[in-house]
């Protein structure tokens, strides 16, 4: 157990002794005769990688595709021109409704997002039509009119 002691306070000092030297000069010190020069030809051990500190490269915002609230207003009509009180305007994949048109058959409605998007419109006795917003602009009018179920 002395032994092992005495080993390991023997590696302590040499390490301590190797420190200061680092420290003194900035560069490692090496014991006389410990680094033998390379063969020639001999293959050289490669460089450790650098470390690479992360840039911010792109802005902290979507600048190319701003989202926003859309507003979509409009009025629904029969093919004479007449209002259609009571239509109904949906999400085409989901059938949730999002609006009914008043009694002058006009409907006014918020869409939380400006991302491309399909509405239907649908009327008891008309042929459902849809409405494609490719690129929906913050307001949005339309007259839409429906065609009677053939």
């Amino acid at each position: 157990m002395r032994c092992f002691h005495a080993c390991l306070a023997a590696l302590f000092f040499a390490a301590a002794s190797c420190s200061s030297a680092l420290a003194a000069t900035g560069v490692p010190a090496r014991s006389a005769g410990t680094v033998k020069p390379a063969a020639k030809g001999a293959a050289r051990p490669a460089a450790a990688p650098a470390r690479i500190k992360p840039k911010l490269v792109a802005p902290g915002s979507d600048i190319l595709h701003e989202h926003f609230a859309v507003s979509v207003a409009g009025t629904i009509t029969a093919p004479d021109g007449q209002p259609l009180p009571g239509a109904t305007i949906w999400k085409t994949n989901t059938r949730e409704i999002l609006a009914v048109t008043n009694s002058q058959g006009e409907f006014n409605l918020t869409l939380p997002t400006n991302a491309r998007m399909t509405l239907t419109c649908g009327y008891a006795g008309f042929e459902d039509q849809q409405l494609l917003l490719s690129q929906p602009q913050r307001r949005n009018l339309f007259v839409i009119s429906l065609e009677r179920q053939k």
